[in-house]
């Protein structure tokens, strides 16, 4: 049986594969004997967590979590499994093409699926300004900060990789300086930060609650792809393809 190893940056992503509490760093052993680690966020620390789970002998990789809307037209839910995810120097990766139709065909009838370009970036991308140079200049419809760092580990290793990410923040939003003052370098939010920000400006809690409703969302649908694809992840094509 071949064996996945998960890479998400967060616990709160990870719960929606597991229903234990998972701290980073943990190495996590899944229904159908797939593994998973919480890196932590950014490209630093998922190349760090997929090169950990090639040393316990998975057969190929996912980076799975939430992602930031570059296009317009995706909200807060829907689903990115990107066809190519271009990294910070450039390079573009490739995910593997079978794999990749057979999950977007199991789970096309259930969700709405964009196939579009991924972006790797090393920060967060927090304004709707800056998300709309993006899509503009690089022609991507999502961001995150760990794919292209899994993409291209596996891509070194000939491993098969896919990217599941779901939209947690729309272009249009300006992510709370609340939360960006309190996240730490890990994307850990220190909460006594967080409110003490958010208590000297009021508004910022609107802005959280709206947060807070988009990242729902987001987890909703990964809860949904992990039980529509099942355990077994069966998905994935043999090694002979």
């Amino acid at each position: 049986m071949n064996v996945v190893g998960f890479v998400t940056a967060l616990p709160a992503e990870a719960r929606t594969l597991v229903r234990q509490r998972v701290r980073f760093d943990e190495l996590v052993e899944l229904p159908g004997g797939h593994r998973l680690i919480v890196s932590g966020a950014g490209p630093t620390h998922a190349e760090n967590a997929a090169a950990r789970l090639l040393e316990h002998k998975v057969d190929a990789l996912i980076s799975w979590g939430c992602a930031a809307a570059l296009a317009p037209s995706l909200n807060a839910g829907d689903l990115i499994l990107p066809d190519h995810i271009l990294a910070p120097d450039g390079n573009r990766h490739a995910v593997c093409p079978e794999w990749h139709e057979r999950v977007r065909k199991t789970l096309a009838p259930a969700l709405r699926i964009s196939t579009g370009l991924l972006l790797g970036s090393p920060e967060i991308v927090a304004n709707a300004a800056e998300k709309q140079l993006l899509h503009v200049t690089k022609g991507a419809v999502a961001v995150d900060m760990e794919s292209a760092a899994v993409a291209s580990l596996a891509t070194a290793q000939g491993l098969p990789f896919l990217a599941i990410r779901a939209i947690a923040d729309p272009a249009g939003m300006n992510l709370p300086n609340s939360v960006i003052a309190a996240v730490d370098s890990r994307g850990d939010v220190k909460l006594p930060k967080l409110l003490g920000h958010a208590l000297a400006r009021p508004a910022e809690f609107i802005a959280l609650a709206r947060l807070g409703k988009s990242f729902y969302a987001a987890a909703n649908t990964l809860r949904r792809v992990a039980h529509r694809l099942g355990p077994e992840f069966s998905f994935m094509p043999s090694a002979d393809g």
